[in-house]
């Protein structure tokens, strides 16, 4: 003879516990543009994770593929994907139920691919000797708009500048422009 008080209380902590656990957490996705100055506009996705600490103040841990570009460095062409792991610290107003205008200020770990002259480059934060990209960390921030659709579902618009990324020698900012998707696990 099965005991369905237990069972029911079983059922009710599996279903509970996870929405405890969950509060405050959400993830989501990115689209927009970057423009490096100089080099032009390329596509940018992104994923990202955070965790919403109050109303105010916000952690998130994203990683970005910035964009893809082509071109000619002193006669030889290249093509270089600029990709980055980034944390930061978000920290907002609410402008009303619904919406909250944000300050984003982070570091960021880059990694690129490039190709030039035939042979395939790849540089991460630890192998930054040769010229293809120096000061791989560095601080960036950013200012967005987020809106609730509803309890769990939201969408942001946000400005990021990255400053003073060294690639062939030549300081150059990156700027994009992202729009983008979140799912809120619990609030």
């Amino acid at each position: 003879m099965s005991k369905p008080i237990p069972r029911t209380l079983v059922l009710i902590f599996c279903l509970w516990t996870p929405s405890v656990y969950a509060h405050g957490f959400f993830a989501g996705v990115n689209a927009g543009g970057s423009e490096v100055q100089d080099l032009g506009t390329a596509g940018s996705l992104g994923v990202f994770v955070g965790y919403r600490v109050d109303t105010i103040l916000g952690l998130e841990l994203g990683y970005n593929r910035l964009g893809t570009w082509t071109g000619l460095d002193q006669g030889t062409a290249y093509t270089t994907a600029v990709n980055n792991v980034d944390v930061s610290l978000t920290a907002g107003i609410p402008l009303g139920p619904r919406t909250r205008i944000f300050g984003r200020l982070g570091f960021v770990d880059w990694s690129t691919i490039g190709t030039a002259g035939g042979g395939e480059h790849r540089v991460t934060g630890s192998s930054a000797s040769n010229d293809l990209l120096e000061e791989l960390h560095q601080v960036f921030y950013g200012l967005g708009l987020s809106y609730r659709l509803n309890r769990h579902v939201g969408l942001r618009m946000e400005y990021r500048l990255y400053r003073a990324m060294a690639v062939n020698g030549h300081d150059l900012d990156i700027s994009s422009l992202l729009l983008g998707a979140s799912y809120h696990f619990s609030e």
